[in-house]
């Protein structure tokens, strides 16, 4: 049958409307009348759902497709090395002071996609090679960006936040190494860590506002971080901060005279999460991702109390308390987390 319409239509519910109408004309010619509303009943009119999701429904999810693995490595501007409970994520392109390429973006995330599916890996330390710990975005990049369509430049700055999304998410404990400065994105890296260790003399901007840009793949990540108050300053200000400055508004942690200070802080981390339970771990870090800066509501204690519920049966658990009343070390504790530096 076929249909003939001086102007296309809107959209395809008016195309049924003209296809119905075309219908009724044609049976009313063979003597047949339908009465209005003769398909009542019959047909399916869909019923749009609003689904409220929490962040607790929001699972990282892998951004691009991993091309190795810590045993083929391949990636030479990140390199990934795995010991005993512990992880290395190493910015490796000192050359052009880390700032972040495709492939370094691409060596990232094949380093968290193995992370997020090793359980005996308990630690993650992200550190850098060269005089700064990372330049930001590589310029190249800038360049790239001024040439694409909206949809394409919308689609790469959500590339790089679901990155550091998933850096965030590893259920490791993440520790950042900042040997040098961190410019721009280079802030997003390190605010996605647990903690942060960074030598006195580091600084640490966002200089995008100077140059008419604003900073927003790494703003929830700073703002996460430090708050409202600081990440306004940090942003809006395009302020050169210094690690005393930085520790005191909890972008860093510890400040250390030397990098060589670094294999103490590891060391003293490594000894602490040992005597934690890895999954209890693993999720008590999620549950904090979670509830900080929400309301509390009765979806957020619904959703803590299933979370105690469900890992208080669980084989740590149970565990844990035959150990405490047997006096002697939970299975976990017996393996020991060994720096590699």
């Amino acid at each position: 049958m076929a249909l003939s319409v001086s102007s296309p239509p809107a959209d395809w519910s008016e195309v049924e409307k003209q296809l119905e109408k075309k219908e009724i004309e044609l049976l009313s010619k063979e003597g047949i009348n339908l009465p209005q509303g003769h398909l009542d009943g019959y047909k399916y009119t869909p019923q749009p759902r609003v689904v409220d999701k929490q962040s607790w429904d929001v699972m990282p999810a892998p951004c691009y497709t991993p091309k190795c693995t810590s045993a083929n490595w391949t990636h030479t501007d990140v390199n990934f090395e795995v010991g005993e409970g512990i992880a290395y994520i190493t910015l490796n392109r000192p050359h052009a002071n880390n700032a972040l390429s495709d492939t370094m973006q691409q060596g990232l995330h094949d380093a968290c996609f193995e992370l997020h599916r090793r359980t005996d890996i308990r630690i993650a330390v992200l550190r850098a090679e060269g005089k700064m710990f990372c330049a930001g975005g590589d310029p190249k990049s800038f360049q790239e960006a001024a040439q694409m369509s909206d949809a394409a430049s919308r689609k790469s700055t959500t590339s790089f936040m679901r990155l550091l999304y998933y850096f965030q998410c590893l259920p490791q404990f993440t520790v950042g190494l900042a040997q040098g400065s961190a410019m721009g994105t280079g802030l997003g890296l390190l605010a996605a860590c647990d903690t942060v260790c960074a030598v006195s003399a580091a600084r640490f901007v966002v200089s995008d506002v100077k140059l008419g840009f604003v900073p927003a793949s790494i703003a929830p990540f700073i703002a996460g971080k430090v708050g409202p108050a600081h990440a306004k300053r940090i942003l809006c200000t395009g302020e050169n901060v210094s690690a005393p400055l930085a520790k005191q508004m909890g972008l860093i942690s510890e400040i250390v005279d030397d990098e060589l200070d670094f294999s103490k802080h590891v060391e003293t981390i490594c000894e602490k999460i040992t005597l934690c339970a890895p999954v209890a771990s693993a999720r008590s870090k999620r549950l904090v991702q979670n509830v900080s800066s929400r309301p509390l509501s009765l979806k957020l204690l619904a959703y803590t109390g299933g979370e105690l519920a469900d890992v208080r049966v669980g084989d740590e658990a149970v565990k844990g308390m035959v150990a405490v009343q047997a006096k002697t070390k939970p299975f976990w504790a017996e393996k020991l987390i060994k720096p590699l530096y």
